[in-house]
């Protein structure tokens, strides 16, 4: 092949790189992760493009060598993708604050003692001991949120506090990362 042919492979292999972080940003940003994870993507993928292009444009880089950049490019990209989801997924529930009580017996939760924490959509509720936690759970809790005038939805997992883990409503159990 001429070398204008591979330079025009090249380009929309680059432009396939372009797509994959920007989609990847756009992500991150409705994600809510850190902005170190999409402006690191950021990075990549301009870096990835100018450097790979251009090396073999002026002759830095051979076709195969320039391909094989890309694909390395993209694969960091997805890889720093997955990280940030996976790192914003598992992170630990806010502290409760001074006037936080626990939703069974209104009693108040003490950041430096034993607590649970069950995440409910967007909403965290917080309980002072696992009985409570279990016994929101398992009885009527159609009842508690007419009582207590909670808008919450659905229980996803709840947090162990002493343990540091979410542990998924089907017992499956999630590492935490740690908040940088």
């Amino acid at each position: 092949m001429e070398e204008q042919e591979l330079s025009h492979i090249l380009i929309i292999l680059a432009g396939l790189l372009r797509a994959v972080g920007i989609a990847c940003m756009i992500a991150l940003i409705f994600l809510g992760a850190p902005l170190r994870y999409i402006f690191l993507i950021a990075l990549l993928t301009v870096g990835g493009i100018f450097t790979a292009v251009l090396s073999f444009l002026l002759g830095i880089l051979s076709f195969t060598h320039a391909v094989i950049y890309e694909v390395v490019v993209i694969f960091i990209n997805l890889l720093v993708f997955f990280y940030a989801y996976r790192e914003k997924k598992n992170l630990p529930p806010p502290k409760p604050s001074e006037t936080t009580r626990c939703v069974v017996c209104s009693a108040y939760i003490k950041p430096n003692q034993e607590y649970f924490v069950l995440k409910c959509g967007e909403n965290y509720l917080y309980f002072d001991t696992e009985e409570h936690l279990k016994r929101f759970f398992l009885e009527n809790i159609e009842e508690y949120k007419k009582f207590r005038n909670l808008q919450i939805k659905e229980p996803e997992c709840y947090y162990i506090h002493s343990r540091k883990l979410w542990v998924d409503l089907k017992q499956e159990e999630v590492s935490v990362s740690k908040p940088s």
